[in-house]
């Protein structure tokens, strides 16, 4: 891999020698063929200039500005991009973590950050275990100039992104015109278990100097954000057992069947998550036609994370039978156990850059290298599981009301005395995960005039040499027989003053008794380790002409990828086989044709074919083992899987309003080869999990053939022409319908996994006379969020829609006054298994509020 580096950095710097100049914007961004000239495509800072790059662009995309990002209440990228068109959010722990574009999964679709791919932190990714999805809560909004969102790829543009390729912007020095000093500060509270925070701190400064032109710039930036989000979390799983009969008196009925419980889980997190974003770029532009750039960004979080946990176990023994108080009820015994998580995780992105462009007359060359990095380190990870009283008599009615059930133990036991527990197991864990990944881009543009006007052929290529690495490591402690730490007092607000959630484990006590008790030490665990090298050489062509109003581009992208993927293999034992190493090579071409016509200077149609790719995820085709014992979930990968390729027809209708504003409609239709769907059946382990009755295997397979089709709207428009002071109110909406369809299992066919059939953002705001105010909503409908053995294992995320409010003050020229509040509804991020009256999660987060300055000076 080091040689393969130093090669591929000295050619770099041998083009960079030889020719000089970077990727930076054309000044010709209202040429439909210029604009998408460079490697890097680059958002502008400003949202009229993001809405004139939107609609000179040649293919279907989505511009977002700084400007724009900024009028939402929004911690990280993931929640800015929730807001464009078409995209929908997924969130975790009360934030938005992945996206999806127009209904695709987050693992099919590309990023990048500054024209560099943007590499995943997390090994195991979304819940379908990719590991492609990248997380987008690594990059604070305060890192990033801006958002494009492609729809419709070039042949200059990486070919992964079925459903689209995601660019973050981070502020440039090549655009600096004069010297800038702006930032924010804030802090807030956020009410879930009275939290202070989040503290929110962002600068940035640029300039140029030099003397005469002032041909040298740099731009120099930090954010920083605290917040300790606490949540309440009740989870449920079910005796799914149709033969299910009462032990005795009233026979049960086939509702009473169907909601059986065998455990329910009242869970308590708290959160403390510290962002960070740091980098900057330095450029030297002699002169119009050379200009050159070296640019580094880090950014990520540290988060560390308590879990307290009060589980109501084995409700389906032979003591179930309807409660003789309550029909609609269940009386049985349970088992008591407390069990805690103290963690502590960072993910870290970083991209360093150097490139350059040089105009020679028609001919204009465009360069970049690249090295990213992307880490992901557990550095504790303890677990401790309490065992308490067995064989309690309880009962719980989980049907009179879903959401909140009723819950009671009937022989007066308190299960919230810490006595009735003891420490009986404790773990520690540790992971590293290393991507990384060197690369570099060359293309050149010739102006040719041989059909049209501004005529441009466009060929180049790139090269991208990632290595990807995940080493989990596990300790196990002998405890000592007596001098073990006691549990802390109980916590009875739980889930808004419903339900207690037992005795506290002390986190402190847990590390100190694991520092006194007898350990093994940690040893690698090699049934999660994998390591894949994944080579990807491209080139490319392609011809934009314009004719009148009428614009063309063409153009085919051929990537041939080698890949090595390596794990570790077991026998039905636990055996350890050997490492095992699988080498795939393939070869595909992903041709296009996009077309556009001018009917007025502001009435543009669009009509597109485009290509894509979605490679198997990295833990799914190494086939390592997750062994989730919480859950009794084992999982393994599948080294046959093939990649999923796909064929894009669009056609979008765009109307560009004054102030930014724009009417927009699109139907799209997307259809797929080798989708990946993950496969489950239940069975038994008497290794891995033994005394349990069901385990669920999981795997993953191809699907031959599905389909995503849809219709996207949009409209922004702010009313201007409306008399002062009414002159500053406006509206903005945009909704998506997504039709899909896989076939998950024979003759039984479903929405595409993590697709929502709609998604729409709404909002009504002010912005005049130095007064902002913005009432935003939010909707992502329910999609597929895990796949059974049979349908009644299928697992859905319900429908959710969240409030949000932003608004600021101008108090003096470039400072303003700001406050927002996110999640005014207090929304739940809830999970159903087979139909929505069966809940086995339910969070809520409550709201939050921040206030504080902003500058721009």
């Amino acid at each position: 891999m080091k040689i393969r580096s130093m090669a591929l950095v000295s050619t770099m710097l041998a083009c960079s020698a030889t020719s000089g100049a970077l990727a930076a914007e054309r000044a010709k961004s209202s040429d439909a063929a210029s604009a998408q000239q460079d490697i890097v495509v680059t958002a502008p800072r400003a949202q009229d200039k993001a809405r004139e790059k939107q609609q000179s662009a040649p293919n279907i995309v989505n511009v977002q500005s700084a400007e724009a990002i900024d009028k939402y209440p929004d911690f990280n990228a993931a929640e800015s991009l929730s807001r464009i068109p078409g995209i929908s959010l997924s969130s975790d722990t009360g934030e938005g973590r992945f996206v999806n574009i127009r209904g695709i999964d987050g693992n099919l679709n590309g990023a990048t950050y500054g024209g560099v791919v943007l590499l995943n932190t997390n090994p195991g990714g979304t819940v379908f275990g990719s590991g492609r999805a990248v997380e987008f809560d690594t990059i604070p909004t305060g890192a990033i100039d801006g958002i494009i969102v492609t729809k419709t790829g070039l042949p200059n543009h990486d070919a992964e992104g079925l459903g689209g390729s995601i660019e973050l912007t981070p502020r440039s020095a090549a655009r600096l015109t004069k010297p800038f000093v702006d930032g924010a500060v804030g802090y807030g509270y956020e009410p879930a278990h009275d939290h202070g925070g989040p503290l929110n701190l962002d600068l940035a400064v640029g300039g140029r100097f030099g003397g005469g032109s002032k041909p040298f710039s740099f731009v120099v930036t930090g954010s920083y954000r605290e917040d300790r989000r606490g949540f309440d979390d009740i989870e449920a799983d079910y005796v799914d057992d149709s033969g299910l009969t009462a032990a005795s008196g009233t026979p049960f009925t086939a509702l009473q069947i169907d909601k059986a419980l065998s455990d329910i889980q009242l869970r308590r997190y708290n959160y403390n998550r510290r962002r960070f974003g740091y980098g900057g770029e330095f450029a030297y532009t002699p002169n119009d036609d050379h200009q050159y750039y070296i640019r580094a960004a880090i950014a990520g979080y540290t988060e560390s994370v308590l879990k307290n946990r009060l589980t109501y176990d084995k409700l389906d023994g032979s003591a179930l039978r309807v409660d003789p108080a309550n029909p609609a009820g269940y009386a049985t015994t349970t088992a008591l156990t407390i069990k805690s998580t103290d963690e502590e995780e960072t993910h870290r992105n970083q991209v360093f850059v150097v490139g350059g462009r040089d105009t020679f007359g028609d001919l204009t060359l465009d360069y970049h290298g690249a090295y990213s990095r992307a880490t992901f380190k557990v550095g504790r990870n303890f677990g401790a599981t309490y065992t308490g009283p067995k064989t309690v008599p309880f009962t719980y009615d989980n049907i009179t009301n879903a959401e909140f059930p009723v819950l009671a133990v009937t022989n007066g036991t308190n299960v919230n005395d810490p006595s009735l527990y003891k420490l009986t197991k404790l773990s520690n864990a540790q992971e590293r995960a290393v991507d990384k990944e060197w690369s570099g881009a060359i293309n050149a543009t010739l102006t040719t005039n041989w059909i049209g006007s501004g005529d441009h052929l466009t060929f180049g290529g790139q090269v991208r040499l990632r290595d990807k690495i995940d080493t989990p490591a596990a300790q196990s402690f002998k405890l000592p027989a007596s001098g073990l730490p006691l549990l802390g007092s109980a916590i009875t607000t739980f889930y808004d003053n419903r339900y207690t959630n037992g005795p506290q484990v002390d986190p402190a006590a847990i590390q100190a008794i694991a520092g006194q008790s007898t350990t093994t030490g940690f040893a690698d665990n090699l049934t999660g380790f994998f390591a894949a090298e994944e080579n990807i050489y491209a080139g490319y062509a392609m011809y934009a002409t314009t004719l009148g109003k009428f614009g063309a581009l063409a153009g085919v992208r051929l990537e041939n990828t080698q890949a090595t993927y390596s794990s570790y293999a077991f026998d039905q034992n636990a055996v350890n086989l050997g490492l095992r190493v699988r080498n795939r090579t393939y070869t595909n071409v992903f041709p296009t044709v996009q077309l556009r016509y001018d009917f007025t200077p502001h009435f543009v149609v669009r009509s597109t074919y485009s290509t894509g790719i979605g490679r198997p995820g990295f833990s799914q085709v190494a086939k390592p083992i997750t062994i989730d014992r919480d859950n009794n979930i084992f999982t393994t990968g599948n080294p046959d899987l093939q990649p999923t390729t796909g064929n894009s027809f669009d056609l979008s209708l765009e109307y560009y309003l004054p102030h930014s504003g724009i009417l927009s409609l699109g139907v799209f239709d997307k259809e797929f080869d080798n989708y990946v769907v993950s496969r489950t059946r239940n069975g038994t382990d008497t290794v891995n999990f033994p005394g349990v009755s069901v385990v669920k295997f999981v795997t993953y397979q191809n699907v031959p053939s599905a389909y995503a089709r849809g219709i996207e709207a949009a409209y922004d428009q702010r009313f201007a022409f409306l008399p002062t002071p009414f002159d500053g109110f406006g509206v903005g909406a945009n909704v998506t319908y997504v039709d899909s369809q896989i076939e998950l299992r024979t003759g039984e066919k479903r929405p595409l996994p993590a697709t929502s059939k709609w998604t729409w953002n709404a909002a009504a705001y002010y912005e005049a006379h130095g007064v902002q105010v913005r009432l935003a909503a939010q909707y992502v409908g329910s999609n597929l969020f895990g796949i059974g053995d049979t349908a009644a294992g299928d697992v859905f995320q319900s429908p959710r829609t969240t409030l949000d409010l932003t608004s600021s003050l101008e108090i003096l020229k470039g400072i303003r006054l700001y406050f927002n509040v996110k999640n005014l509804t207090n929304a739940p991020l809830r999970i159903y298994e087979r139909d929505s009256s069966r809940p086995i999660q339910r969070e809520f987060y409550d709201e939050t509020y921040e206030g504080g300055v902003k500058f721009k000076l």
